[in-house]
């Protein structure tokens, strides 16, 4: 009888020892696995960081991936849109956009279809906005020449004759208009609650709503440039990692359709 109890004993520990090895086999698999997946993210981030790509967390890609959603480039152009060669099509569905940003429009209550509202919400942020005091965000240290970096490189050309909306020295208001109001509010509150965007794609969001603010302007820019491959910073950063079709050579100067003429010079007030 004990020695059965014992034979007993021994295939329990038996078998409780090979689930062990079992589980523990499992858990190094799955450490393994783990290593592997962040070296990768590493090189991923390091080469999407030379790239001016924002870096996107493996888990979240992972989930992308599993729900047939996997819309990984920083610049993409609305999925219900596609560049199809048409030179004047393709420049307003570049510069025109509709509907609410994905990153920021939620949380600030904006949307592409509310231009003037959304002027209104944005430019509060405004760090040299004296009114409201108690909205408004001012850059300091990295914050700062981040926001000199991306607010240097766009201007309210159509508004006001200023280069550029800040002086690019200090990085103070250099034009007083709300459009302009408006693209330093959200550069400002971009870079102090989205840290994880790069210059590049703040830039980008901001060109998004020029392009709202004047859409007659900005869309007969974007043709010509389109064509003659000479961009400003504000039309590079709408094309950015976009694959464009060749346009061929044409007058860079055509006359607008007529559907782009009854487009209103600007939007919101200066």
């Amino acid at each position: 009888m004990e020695q059965k109890e014992s034979v007993s004993k021994n295939v329990i520990q038996e078998k409780e020892k090979k689930k062990t090895n079992f589980l523990s086999m499992n858990f190094l698999l799955l450490f393994i696995l783990i290593a592997v997946i962040s070296y990768n993210q590493i090189n991923i981030n390091s080469i999407n960081k030379e790239l001016g790509i924002k870096n996107n967390n493996p888990i979240d890609q992972i989930e992308k991936l599993l729900s047939g959603n996997n819309n990984s480039s920083a610049y993409k152009i609305s999925s219900n849109k596609e560049l199809t060669g048409d030179l004047m099509q393709d420049s307003i569905d570049l510069v025109i956009s509709k509907g609410v940003p994905e990153i920021y429009g939620e949380e600030m209550g904006v949307t592409f279809d509310e231009v003037q509202s959304a002027i209104t919400l944005m430019k509060k942020y405004d760090p040299y906005d004296l009114k409201p005091k108690g909205s408004r965000i001012i850059p300091q240290g990295d914050n700062l020449q981040r926001y000199i970096d991306v607010t240097g490189k766009i201007s309210c050309e159509y508004c006001c004759s200023a280069t550029s909306i800040i002086n690019p020295k200090n990085g103070r208001s250099a034009c007083g208009c709300a459009h302009s109001m408006a693209m330093r509010g959200l550069a400002a509150y971009l870079i102090q609650y989205h840290p994880e965007m790069s210059n590049d794609e703040i830039l980008r969001e901001l060109a998004l709503w020029k392009g709202l603010y004047f859409p007659k302007q900005m869309i007969k820019k974007m043709a010509e440039q389109l064509q003659n491959g000479n961009y400003t910073p504000d039309t590079a950063s709408l094309v950015v990692g976009v694959d464009l079709p060749d346009y061929g050579e044409g007058s860079v100067n055509a006359p607008l359709p007529s559907e782009i003429e009854n487009l209103p010079g600007m939007v919101g007030g200066c």
